[in-house]
């Protein structure tokens, strides 16, 4: 919609029009004041995890602790320190990318500085006797692979904002020992010794193209690139490969693709994406499971975290909508219930109908909760951003605070009426020229209603894309979004089910916008009392009607149960008596301890 000498006109961008727009967003941050601060629940998901490495005791982030893996001192041994340089690695590169303060940046600093003194002579950190050659190459060398390429990431990240010679140096010796045992390491003997070998395959080899393309930037160096290059390429078909691994691989792919353009990359990724969503090794919750095997009940705060970031640099590079969508479903369904009320991120154990308790909960303090951090990071730089001059895009419907040199504004989420809710912007800070807002109309949304200072001026009900909004802004203005979601009503894989269809019990997850609902045990103790698993919700009989029933939380009273909630009826398996139940967003997993939390379940209209 533009405003010119009083004439308006509605203009809706298509994601696919957004293209050139998109690909320059990144470097139009990166070159002007343009900084997004989260409030409401990505704020406070990433004060949970940053407080959990600051005071969580058990184990605490002391230096030894994080160190270990590259100091490998025998007096301290430490879960995983074979994986050398996995810890110290991710954790240097998720602090020194947003240091809280002073306090924050010392002590990164003087974390690498201990690094380099555990370098080996030949370049590599960790166990100096591994014999890097074909016929010796197994699980205890990719662990020592791994953990350098997650390193080689940190220091090249470290050194972005920290230009130390002795940091660059100290990389270079780490690839440049990579780049010798490259070819010993992709023999096809080698490749096929590592199937089936998890954490340990052929995917610690490949996850090199991240740091290498990372330390190409930062040295100027193509030789790096160039190796870097080649990885992806080897990377076999998913199954059955750690998808941390797999993920991490095709970022690092993308990373190259950002450098140099070169669209046969850019198709290869493409493929992969949709081999993975064609083989459905995509959950219902729009996340993975820890490894391509559809038997395993596990999933890994780290792959979750890979695959938002993914589907983001899909998004960026290639403006299309199918990326976003899923990276935004990923946020609330799969990252943000991958953290635990510790603020971990980590492991959680599923069964047919939804996240199960298991024997010892998955606080991933050895990867997910710094891989955890970073998905978060990269979520919060899309939420706002000005692609260009004088253009403000609206991507995800978040709260915090906008600043750019042309326009401040500040973006709250916060409940409405039934089966809606309402994102606000206002302007603290204008110029005198015009100004464009972008809002985006995801596909989930049924209709946005669209208010100016308070007065309506149009609704965007059937086209999908970006509204945007030209005028003169002062400050005080105040933009209004009434976003209606869709609710949607699928079966175990993701089909849709129309409601009328559910005339009978049938199995069922339902979705409001991107919010999966479930029933959680500790907030609904007695659905899940034994027995269950024949339980029926109730539904009306059409989706309109189930709609009145919907309600969404506000992020100004509690950040972390500001998604929708919908209370229905129920059968409860084992007796008549009537009950009532309230489904919430699976995000709200994070607020208290593990437990039962089903998504899919037996549902039919009530037609008494």
């Amino acid at each position: 919609m533009v405003w010119k000498g009083g004439k308006v006109e509605i203009c809706y961008l298509p994601f696919t029009l957004l293209y050139f727009f998109i690909l320059v967003s990144n470097l139009s941050m990166a070159g002007s004041s343009v900084v997004f601060y989260p409030s409401g629940e990505l704020d406070w998901r990433i004060n949970w995890v940053q407080n959990r490495f600051d005071y969580v005791q058990e184990p605490a982030f002391t230096d030894e602790f994080i160190l270990q893996d590259v100091r490998l001192d025998p007096n301290y041994p430490r879960r995983f320190q074979e994986f050398s340089g996995d810890i110290s690695g991710r954790f240097i590169e998720a602090i020194i990318i947003e240091p809280r303060s002073d306090r924050h940046k010392k002590w990164i600093r003087r974390l690498v500085g201990e690094v380099l003194k555990n370098q080996r002579e030949d370049g590599r950190f960790g166990n100096p006797n591994l014999v890097f050659t074909k016929d010796q190459i197994d699980r205890e060398h990719m662990a020592l692979l791994w953990g350098n390429g997650r390193l080689l990431v940190g220091l090249a990240t470290y050194y972005q904002s920290n230009p130390d010679p002795e940091v660059l140096t100290s990389a270079k010796r780490m690839a440049d020992f990579f780049l010798r045992i490259f070819e010993e390491c992709a023999q096809p003997d080698v490749i096929r010794r590592l199937e089936n070998q998890g954490a340990n395959g052929f995917i610690c080899f490949t996850q090199w193209n991240e740091g290498l393309e990372l330390l190409s930037r930062i040295s100027g160096e193509t030789k790096y690139r160039e190796f870097a290059m080649k990885l992806e390429p080897l990377l076999p078909p998913p199954a059955p490969q750690h998808t941390h691994g797999y993920l991490t691989t095709l970022r690092g792919a993308m990373l190259i693709w950002e450098s140099g353009k070169d669209s046969e990359i850019l198709t290869r990724v493409e493929k992969r994406y949709e081999e993975l969503q064609r083989e459905g090794w995509f959950q219902l919750n729009g996340g993975v499971a820890e490894y391509f095997n559809k038997a395993y009940t596990r999933d890994e705060g780290c792959s979750e975290a890979d695959l938002v970031r993914l589907c983001i640099q899909l998004w960026l590079a290639t403006g299309k909508e199918i990326y976003l969508d899923h990276a935004e479903k990923c946020v609330f369904n799969s990252l943000f219930p991958s953290q635990f009320e510790t603020g971990d991120f980590g492991h959680h154990t599923f069964d047919k109908r939804g996240y199960v308790q298991s024997p010892g909960q998955g606080r991933a303090w050895w990867c997910c909760s710094m891989h955890g951090l970073r998905a978060l990071q990269e979520v919060k730089k899309i939420v706002i951003d000005s692609p260009r001059p004088r253009n403000i895009r609206v991507n995800l419907f978040l709260s915090g605070e906008f600043t750019s040199d042309d326009v401040d504004l500040i973006a709250t989420r916060r409940s409405t009426s039934k089966g809606s809710f309402e994102y606000v912007m206002k302007f603290t800070k204008t110029t005198n020229a015009e100004s464009a807002i972008s809002i985006r109309h995801p596909s989930w949304a049924e209709k946005m209603d669209i208010f100016i200072n308070g007065k309506s001026e149009f609704t965007s009900e059937s086209k999908k894309g970006y509204v945007d909004i030209t005028r003169v802004w002062v400050p005080g203005d105040e933009i209004k979004v009434v976003v209606s979601p869709e609710i949607k009503i699928v079966d175990s894989q993701g089909n849709l089910v129309n409601i009328s269809e559910l005339t009978q019990p049938k199995l069922v997850g339902i979705f409001v916008g991107p919010w999966l609902l479930g029933v959680n045990a500790d907030t609904n103790p007695m659905f899940h009392g034994e027995p269950y698993l024949d339980n029926i919700l109730l539904l009306p009989e059409t989706s309109q009607m189930l709609k009145a029933f919907v309600e969404f939380g506000d992020e100004r009273t509690n950040p972390l149960t500001s998604g929708p909630r919908l209370t229905l009826s129920y059968i409860h398996s084992g007796f008549p008596d009537p009950c009532i139940v309230k489904l919430t967003a699976l995000s709200e997993r994070s607020i208290t301890p593990e437990t039962t939390f089903t998504f899919l379940h037996l549902a039919k209209t009530n037609t008494q």
